[in-house]
């Protein structure tokens, strides 16, 4: 009797359809009709397609012509009883997310035109009334069609228009949002070509207050749209982003007072620097706690040296940086002028609420224990610190984790790229990373026995610290050291054991 209760039980069969894959809820739907119920919701919760929906309608003929893509088209009229169908399983679906690793399916607006004549008796009724979230990269159904799947739950909307795009169509499109879609948080709209209305295109952003967060293509950043933006009373998240990464754009901007007044991350994707630094100047958003941006060029020393003072200036609380430039392969090592500061003593010691930084393939950093020592000490909330520079030779020795460790209170992953040569035998006592939880050494050449490395790091790390390195050539020697290292806490730990037990206690 108790097994049947729990096998008719609503939350823990979700929970149980939930891990089970679409061949197993498949089967699970003709078990019972509780278990029917509640395994086609899990089935249909998720789409990649609209295909699953619109075959519901109807059967569909793949129609092939040449030189033109395959489409779906009815092969005849939708009939009442198909409607019956369609919403029997149309209010499970919350998410329609293409897959990027597969076609898509292509539909004749044939389709979409039965709909709206079938539905004209369905007046008021929308059609897939629970979707939350609906992302499409096929653009002549996002500039035409897309609002027939609108509705008042739906809450993020992911739009990639490539191609022949009507831009005149697309801002169209997205002018019904306002209405059809009041709830609105979450706005990602990617395309190369540029807004034939950017008004329009404003008001309908000024028009959803709720907005949240909002990726937008800098083909559709002017400075007015800037300035909606930055007007929009819960935006928390912005992120720009480059179609065409080879663009060398820099953002328009219009510096404005009181702007972005709650945004509190903010990154750039395949965007140069020189635009973060233009957006930070002009806004100045104060309550920006993380920044990350990913250019692609081969930033410079100067073009780091110039986002970092602008951050401090205009970000003072940010938490968390993530940067990365293009990395250029070059055979040559790279010249470094030696009277040149070094990079990392450049990021203003006054940024005190910084508890991550990342630096990716940025200029030759040029590591010594000075520069880890002054960056460290000046920043002690840092609980994630990845230095990715693998240009050339390492610079910064292994043995100099033993005297950082005393500096990282709370760190908990630390990337480094490390010269093994010359390994002491142990560290001094009381070097310990306290909180350290992955250390990750990247292509460090193993210059050292894997025995004595080892050796080393049990002494200045944690026992629940894992080393983490690249598997594959030179770098597969590491293995060795990985393996040996929990034997290495093991004595440790049994070292320390009788130490306690011989010392007697205080008096």
């Amino acid at each position: 009797m108790s097994s049947n209760r729990v096998l008719t039980n609503i939350d823990i069969l979700w929970r149980i359809f939930e891990y089970s894959n679409s061949s197993q809820n498949y089967h699970n739907a003709l078990v019972s009709k509780i278990w029917s119920n509640e395994a086609l919701s899990v089935l249909w919760r998720t789409l990649d397609s609209l295909l699953p929906l619109l075959r519901l309608l109807g059967p569909m003929n793949l129609v092939s012509k040449q030189d033109e893509l395959p489409y779906y088209k009815y092969e005849r009229l939708i009939h009442s009883e198909n409607w019956v169908v369609f919403r029997r399983y149309a209010w499970r679906v919350r998410k329609i997310e293409y897959d990027d690793m597969s076609p898509h399916p292509k539909f004749s607006d044939s389709v979409f035109m039965d709909i709206i004549i079938s539905s004209r008796t369905l007046s008021g009724v929308e059609l897939l009334p629970n979707l939350q979230r609906l992302s499409s990269d096929d653009t002549p159904l996002i500039q035409k069609w897309l609002p027939l799947f609108f509705n008042k739950s739906l809450s993020a909307l992911d739009l990639q228009a490539s191609g022949s795009a009507d831009m005149h169509l697309l801002t169209r499109t997205l002018s019904h949002l306002h209405h059809l879609c009041p709830n609105l948080r979450n706005l990602s709209l990617l395309t190369k070509l540029e807004l034939d209305d950017a008004p329009q295109f404003n008001a309908t952003l000024s028009s959803l207050p709720l907005l949240n967060e909002v990726e937008l293509s800098t083909s559709l950043l002017c400075p007015a749209t800037l300035s909606t933006l930055a007007h929009l009373p819960h935006l928390e998240s912005f992120a720009i982003a480059s179609i065409d990464p080879d663009e060398g754009s820099t953002l328009r901007v219009m510096p404005l007072s009181d702007a972005f007044s709650s945004l509190r991350t903010f990154s750039g994707d395949s965007v140069g620097f020189r635009s973060i630094v233009s957006f930070l100047e002009a806004y100045e958003p104060r309550e920006l706690r993380s920044l990350v941006v990913y250019s692609t060029n081969a930033e410079s020393h100067a073009a780091y040296q110039s986002l970092f003072a602008v951050v401090a200036s205009a970000c003072p609380n940010t938490t968390n940086i993530t940067l990365q430039s293009l990395l250029v392969i070059d055979f040559e090592p790279p010249i470094v002028d030696p009277s040149s500061t070094p990079l990392l003593l450049t990021i203003p010691f006054h940024l005190l609420d910084l508890t991550l930084l990342v630096l990716s393939c940025p200029p030759p950093l040029n590591l010594d224990i000075g520069c880890m020592k002054a960056l460290l000490a000046a920043l002690p909330s840092l609980h994630t610190l990845k230095l990715i520079d693998e240009a050339g030779a390492p610079t910064l020795p292994l043995s100099a984790l033993s005297e950082l460790a005393p500096l990282c209170p709370v760190m908990r992953f630390l990337t480094l790229y490390l010269d093994t040569r010359h390994i002491a035998a142990s560290a001094p006592p009381d070097t310990i990373f306290p909180c350290l939880e992955v250390l990750d050494v990247l292509t460090s050449p193993l210059e050292s026995s894997a025995r004595n490395v080892a050796i080393f790091l049990g002494s200045i790390l944690p026992p629940k610290c894992v080393v983490i390195h690249l598997h594959h050539g030179d770098q597969m020697k590491w293995e060795p050291v990985v393996d040996f290292l929990p034997l290495i806490f093991e004595l440790r730990a049994a070292k320390q054991g009788r130490s306690d037990a011989i010392t007697p206690p205080e008096e």
